[in-house]
Order: structure tokens, then C-alpha cells, then sequence
């Protein structure tokens, strides 16, 4: 099989663990209405809910990061798989809420593993030019992930005796399916073979370098980390983190309110609930295609300036969302979704141009746990508000302070 094929291969499987940790991410938020019913929680508690899962998931990154580097990254893949497999059974069986908040916690500790040790492999199998295709892809199926959380979650209440416990078992299933898909079928990509430069051989050029397509020039790997670059990415993607983690903890509860989709889905036999459900979907599926755009459009020389512009095109959306009113909710859903995942290709191809190829998925554990640990107070954050008008415009004023941060980034060494 030759390269382009394992790329692929890779690239897919390590895409589908992507999908899959955000579908555990997301899943609590899917059935926080179900849940709250049962426990008599308040919107405060909810809120802690996915904080409790957040926490671990963010703060935990770092430590799974250097595990990668020391263990490899497709067996912590597979550890991260098997485990949530796992744990999903254990959040099925929870009595009280109280359990719930730990075995939350427990999933959120080994879904911290995913996105420093599966960005790093991305990362380290592609080239610059090739990392914001694949990471667009990775992105999509990243998306996809979140969406099918509303969506699974909505299909699975619809059947009859079916409860939110139900929901966590379909989620066990996927995670075990995956996991043996890893073990097996995951293979290491050879490295990308760079043309050689002209005039190389005292002039005289071989039959292979005759047929050989001169590429472009590729940036020297670093030796160590730079500092102030990567404390600028870190600190936009734990301001981002705290609009990403408010937004989607409430979307369905936000879009419960939408009388045209609760009529809509009467006419199915669906329950108001079930249409707030889709209806994320719905919105949560335009973050896959601003992630696939992002990816498509992206140059190395430009990834500053496009993440920056990505960060701001959100705070139009959140101001529009806190005032919004039946059908519009929905409309501002979908197009901020659309905006705010296409930073994630971005984000990601930029960032290993600021650290060294041997400890990415440290660093990228390190990025992680200030997007997502950082990030974890959004759900508590909004749910500390009582009405949409305040929390979405402080959101919009942190997405604000995140555009900032990639302004103040060197240019990168790349040429083209």
C-alpha cells in the first residue's frame, strides 16, 4: 500500500476517534433535559454536569500528551476507546446524581487523551501543505461527532421503553466497534519524500531527479518550543474554549423555545424536546462545512490572520443569538456553529509551527487542557445568567478578546 493510501487510512481512522470524542463531549448536553427531570436539577446544576466532564477533559490532556510521547499514540488511542466504551456503561447505571457528576468526571479523564495524542499523529504524518486538508477532514468528522449527539440522542428517545440511559448504551457500542477498528487496521505512514534542490549533483541531474517535481519549501523542525507564539495560541484557544463549551451545553434548551419546529415536528409525532434535538443537529452540522471550508482555504502563510478573522466572525452571531426570537434562534444556531469550528483546522495546523516534532502531543496535550479545562467553566458560566440577552453578549466579548491573540504572532517560516 503506498503513501497516499496510509495517509488516508489514517487519516480516517484518527478522524473517527475524533467524531467519537466529541460525541461523549456533547452527549450529556443531548439528554440535559432528561437528565435534569430525573435528578430535579436546576439550570446551574446542569450546567456543573458538563463541567464535571469538561474538567478532566481539558486538565487531564497534558498528562495523556506526554504519555503519547512516551507510549504511542495509537495504543493511548485505543486506551482512550476501550475505557469511554467502558465508563458509558457506568454512567448508564448511575443511581443518583452524584455518581453521575464522577462517572462524568472518569469519561472526561480518558477522553482527555484523544486530541493530544490523535492531533500529534495528524501532525506528524503530513507535510505543511498537506496538514489543512487532512485537519480540515479531521475537523469534519470532528463536527459530525457533535452533531450526532442531538441526533443519536433524538432517534434513540424516539423509540418506545427508550430512556437517556439507552442513548449511553448505543454510545458504549460505537466505542468498542472503534476501538477494534484501531488495534487492527491503523498502520504508521512513511515519510514524505522531498524533492531534491536544483543544481544538487554538480549539475548533472539522474533519470530520478529529472522525473522529480519540485516542491515547496518546507520550514526546518524546531528543537524546542517557542514560548511567546505558543502563549498567544493557548491563551485565544482558553478564551474560545469558554464561548465553545457555553454555546453547546445549552443549544438544545435554547431551541426548545422555537414554536415553528415544535409545530413541525407535532405533525411527525415528535415531542417538542425530540425537534430541539434535531434541530442542534441541524445547527451543529454547519460547523462541518465551515470546518471542510476552513480546510480547503487555508495556507501556512496565512493562518494567523485567518484565525483571527474566524474568532471575531463570531461575536455578530452570539450579539444576534442573545436576542433572537422563534425561528431566528435557529438561523443564528446554524451560522454561528458555521464560523466558530472552522478556528479548529486553523488552530491545529498553526500550532506545530511553534513546537518541536518530538513533544507535539505534550504541547498539544498543553493547548488542549486550556482550551477544554479553561473552557470548562463556559456551561457554568451561562448557566449562571438568567436570560440569553447577558450571557451570549459576554460570550461575544470574550470571542472579542480571543481575535486579539493571533494578530500578535510572528510570521512563519514558510515559504512559497
Amino acid at each position: 500500500m503506498n503513501r497516499n493510501s496510509l495517509l488516508l487510512r489514517l487519516v480516517l481512522l484518527v478522524s473517527f476517534s475524533h467524531a467519537t470524542v466529541h460525541l461523549l463531549e456533547q452527549s450529556i448536553a443531548s439528554v440535559e433535559l432528561d437528565v435534569s427531570s430525573e435528578f430535579q436539577l436546576n439550570s446551574e446544576q446542569s450546567g456543573l454536569l458538563s463541567t464535571s466532564f469538561r474538567i478532566p477533559y481539558g486538565f487531564g490532556a497534558l498528562l495523556a500528551g506526554m504519555l503519547a510521547d512516551r507510549i504511542g499514540a495509537r495504543r493511548i488511542l485505543a486506551i482512550y476507546l476501550g475505557a469511554s466504551a467502558c465508563i458509558c456503561l457506568a454512567v448508564m447505571l448511575s443511581p443518583s446524581s452524584t455518581m453521575l457528576y464522577i462517572s462524568l468526571f472518569c469519561l472526561g479523564c480518558f477522553a482527555s487523551i484523544y486530541h493530544p495524542a490523535g492531533l500529534a499523529l495528524l501532525a506528524n504524518s503530513t507535510t505543511p501543505y498537506e496538514r489543512p486538508r487532512a485537519l480540515g477532514l479531521h475537523g469534519v468528522l470532528g463536527s459530525t461527532g457533535i452533531m450526532s449527539a442531538p441526533l443519536i440522542a433524538g432517534l434513540t428517545l424516539s423509540v418506545s421503553g427508550a430512556t437517556w440511559k439507552t442513548f449511553y448504551a448505543v454510545i458504549a457500542v460505537c466505542c468498542a466497534i472503534l476501538t477494534w477498528m484501531l488495534l487492527t487496521m491503523l498502520k504508521p505512514v512513511p515519510p514524505e519524500q522531498v524533492a531534491q534542490p536544483e543544481g544538487g549533483h554538480n549539475g548533472n541531474k539522474s533519470e530520478t531527479e529529472t522525473n522529480t517535481v519540485k516542491l515547496p519549501a518546507m520550514p526546518v523542525p524546531l528543537d524546542r518550543l517557542q514560548k511567546r507564539p505558543f502563549a498567544l495560541m493557548v491563551t485565544s484557544a482558553a478564551l474560545c474554549g469558554i464561548v465553545y463549551g457555553g454555546f453547546l451545553h445549552f443549544l438544545t434548551r435554547y431551541l426548545t423555545e422555537v414554536p415553528q419546529v415544535e409545530r413541525l415536528a407535532a405533525s411527525f409525532g415528535f415531542t417538542g424536546t425530540a425537534s430541539a434535538r434535531f434541530c442542534s443537529a441541524l445547527a451543529l452540522s454547519c460547523g462541518a462545512a465551515g470546518q471542510f471550508l476552513a480546510g480547503r482555504m487555508a495556507h501556512p502563510r496565512h493562518l494567523r490572520f485567518m484565525l483571527a478573522a474566524v474568532y471575531a466572525a463570531n461575536i455578530p452571531f452570539l450579539l444576534w443569538m442573545s436576542v433572537a426570537q422563534g425561528l431566528e434562534r435557529l438561523v443564528a444556531a446554524c451560522l454561528l456553529a458555521f464560523v466558530h469550528f472552522m478556528n479548529q483546522p486553523l488552530y491545529n495546523s498553526l500550532l506545530p509551527e511553534f513546537v518541536p516534532p518530538g513533544k507535539r502531543s505534550t504541547w498539544y496535550g498543553f493547548s488542549a487542557m486550556m482550551g477544554f479545562g479553561l473552557g470548562a467553566v463556559g456551561p457554568w458560566f451561562v448557566g449562571t445568567f438568567d436570560n440569553y440577552r447577558d450571557s451570549y453578549s459576554w460570550l461575544a466579548g470574550i470571542a472579542l478578546l480571543a481575535a486579539i491573540f493571533p494578530l500578535l504572532l510572528p510570521r512563519p517560516a514558510i515559504e512559497t
